[in-house]
């Protein structure tokens, strides 16, 4: 087991927990049920995927770099015909 499946666990508890004790708590914008939820669907896809063995990172981390915009091979242009 390694960190990023303890991660994944954790999420999966704090989700779960979330859930089911404090569906109906407002902060800001959300209600910790709904998020609760989310986060234990997003932890248990990442666990899939780690077991599965074929991304080399994992959802969270994907989802972290199509945010904030990390270093990808795909993301460089390719270059155009010359004018």
């Amino acid at each position: 087991m390694n960190a990023r499946d303890v991660r994944s666990i954790v999420m999966i508890v704090v989700g779960a927990v979330l859930a089911l004790f404090f569906w109906d708590l407002r902060f800001f914008w959300f209600q910790g049920g709904p998020i609760g939820c989310v986060l234990v669907v997003l932890a248990m896809v990442d666990i899939w995927e780690s077991r599965r063995g074929t991304p080399k990172k994992g959802l969270l981390a994907e989802l972290r770099d199509d945010i904030v915009g990390g270093e990808d091979s795909s993301d460089t242009p390719e270059p155009g015909p010359r004018s």
